[in-house]
């Protein structure tokens, strides 16, 4: 009841409007963790306003669930909060942040400001992604119209094809994005909530377990993440790999069907393999050093951007810090 009040002072809906966002609203109130991710289908632009208005400021709606609403289908794709979703992204998100705020970014014609964040805009609604990196330039009288560098999405538990679909509505909106970064994270069999009455079952019903007593029922506690977090006779989480997919743009926007020079894959797991990867991300973050100096340029002309142009790039991840922090995002999956 307390959500159907909601609805009804949030807008004034039609009978079939009101019946779709309670649809979504119960998707996300209700858990259910056999299912990570959902599309609906014939939504109107309304109902997704109406649901994102709702989740922003209803303390009912649980975690951080991200929405995408695709105008041209009328499909709005909901993806709950999930901490092994998070956590490749925290990781790069670091390493850009660094890159960035130690490019030179201000002299006397023009400052440059570079944004890390979860909203991207796109030209009838708006998307939330793992990862965006936006560029503004500003001068004494003028601000520069926001561009976006990056697009990071992170498939974990839900169709690959949606999240590919979500990808091409955001180069669609933004052209202009240099590097379009994906990381599909897959398990050896999709999750089953306990058997009725099973062992496992019976363990949920217990009030107050907390994430230490959860994971101290483990016979063997897992170590890595070969290893599934088995509980009270029950599969909780067990990873099968960690995948990199890195496109760049070329002289056209970035085409994520073609599969070319412009386009790298690479394993973090089980076997890691991520040479290719990390080349073109470095790659990228060379894009994204030069295409300030061109913006800065084509701004303020003549002005002097020798000090960006001849910063050095390197990447330097720590793909084994991200497996161990993977491995802390397992176990906090398998209890939540």
């Amino acid at each position: 009841m307390v959500l159907e009040e909601t609805f009804r002072q949030v807008a004034e809906l039609d009978p079939i409007e009101f019946d779709q966002c309670r649809d979504v609203l119960k998707f996300l109130t209700e858990p259910n963790p056999e299912q990570e991710s959902a599309e609906f289908s014939d939504v109107c632009y309304g109902v997704y306003s109406t649901v994102e208005h709702i989740i922003e400021e209803n303390d009912t709606v649980p975690g951080r669930p991200r929405l995408s609403y695709f105008k041209d289908e009328h499909i709005l794709l909901v993806e709950k909060f999930n901490s092994i979703h998070e956590v490749p992204f925290l990781h790069l998100d670091s390493i850009f942040c660094l890159f960035l705020y130690g490019l030179p970014r201000r002299n006397s014609d023009y400052s440059v400001r570079t944004t890390v964040s979860r909203v991207l805009r796109l030209l009838y609604a708006s998307a939330v992604p793992d990862l965006s990196i936006n560029m503004h330039i500003m001068t004494e009288n003028w601000i520069h119209e926001p561009e976006v560098f990056v697009v990071g999405e992170c498939a974990f538990a839900q169709d690959t094809d949606s999240v590919l679909r979500k990808i091409k509505y955001e180069i669609a909106s933004h052209p202009e994005v240099l590097m379009v970064i994906m990381v599909v994270i897959e398990e050896h069999q999709p999750y089953r909530s306990p058997g009725r009455m099973s062992e496992a079952w019976q363990m949920l019903l217990q009030d107050n377990l907390s994430r230490s007593s959860f994971l101290s029922l483990q016979g063997v506690a897992a170590q890595s993440l070969d290893q599934p977090v088995v509980v009270a006779g029950h599969t909780w989480c067990h990873l099968a790999s960690v995948r990199f997919h890195v496109w760049v743009r070329g002289e056209k926007p970035i085409n994520i069907d073609v599969d070319n020079e412009l386009l790298a894959r690479g394993t973090l797991f089980p076997n890691q393999d991520m040479d290719a990867v990390d080349t073109m991300i470095e790659k990228g973050m060379v894009m994204m050093r030069d295409y300030i100096v061109t913006v800065c340029q084509e701004v303020v002309p003549g002005s002097d951007t020798s000090a960006i142009r001849n910063s050095g790039v390197t990447f330097c991840p720590d793909w084994d810090y991200l497996l161990m922090d993977l491995k802390c995002a397992v176990d906090g999956t398998a209890y939540d």
